[in-house]
């Protein structure tokens, strides 16, 4: 699915596998926002722009669903952003939608002094949870869906702070891949600029997603890929030439996450059990 200059090379296995072009994957994530919207009764959405590739793309398919008078940017930087700086503001620009900014540098300070924080991954999920806290009282005061930014190969491995950048209503990327995201970056006409800069979830400085995970995105998504989708075994997978030692890690960093991707465990002890077999359906409530 990689078609842009910063990967140089296409994950032919995943193209090929799910068969869905970019305008299919458009129209079906456009579509997914407005539903959603609808069946909640919001009128407005907000999105954490970073400046990075998964925001940008989520706001620009939220631009195409929603009206520009639903959608509100919020760009949350920790002092001063560099590039994401220019990226926010480029982003908001080129879609006509308006970018609200709130610094967290200073609270995010506060609480790490307070609390002794210097722990770098300790300190980037305060960043993350500072953000949510920010984003989530944006949410209230607008009355707005928080349309979350993750994709499915952050989801996988538990590349995320938990009910921190993973926190939010509906997530459009959640089923995407990120070498996908990349792809849809293209066809949505992401500035080039943002896709070809490396990822980075900005945990401190000079930070970048893959040195962190030890993997390309490219070979990331292969073994997730053959593994999630396809139920490849860890020895299947080693049959089809990945290394024992980046398949190891990534399987592990799977087990590892599954807590993250659901609701906090219900223990049964009734008829019907919220997360287990309670459902709403709206024509027994008789409601309007």
């Amino acid at each position: 699915m990689e078609e842009n200059s910063r990967k140089g090379k296409k994950n032919k296995e995943i193209a090929a596998y799910l068969q869905q072009n970019a305008e299919f994957l458009s129209t079906v994530l456009e579509k997914f926002i407005q539903d959603e919207m609808n069946k909640y009764g919001f009128t407005k959405a907000v999105i954490a722009l970073s400046g990075g590739l998964d925001s940008t793309l989520v706001s620009y398919i939220a631009a195409k669903a929603l009206n520009p008078d639903q959608l509100l940017l919020l760009y949350m930087p920790y002092g001063k952003g560099l590039s994401n700086d220019d990226h926010a503001n480029m982003v908001s620009k080129d879609l006509g939608l308006h970018l609200e900014t709130w610094n967290i540098k200073n609270t995010a300070d506060s609480l790490c002094g307070e609390r002794s924080i210097k722990n770098p991954l300790r300190k980037g999920n305060v960043f993350a949870r500072l953000r949510m806290v920010n984003l989530f009282d944006v949410s209230a005061r607008e009355k707005a869906l928080v349309i979350g930014t993750s994709n499915k190969t952050e989801l996988l491995i538990g590349y995320s702070t938990w009910y921190g950048d993973s926190a939010a209503g509906i997530l459009p990327l959640g089923d995407i891949y990120k070498t996908q995201a990349f792809a849809l970056a293209d066809y949505f006409r992401v500035p080039e600029e943002i896709i070809n800069k490396p990822p980075s979830a900005e945990l401190w400085e000079t930070q970048t997603d893959e040195e962190e995970i030890g993997l390309t995105y490219d070979e990331l998504d292969q073994i997730l890929f053959w593994h999630i989708d396809k139920r490849f075994t860890f020895q299947e997978l080693v049959e089809k030439g990945f290394s024992k030692e980046h398949v190891t890690s990534v399987l592990k960093l799977c087990r590892k996450s599954l807590y993250k991707q659901r609701l906090p465990i219900i223990p049964k002890v009734s008829s019907r059990t919220i997360g287990l077999d309670y459902r709403l359906i709206k024509e027994a409530t008789n409601a309007p």
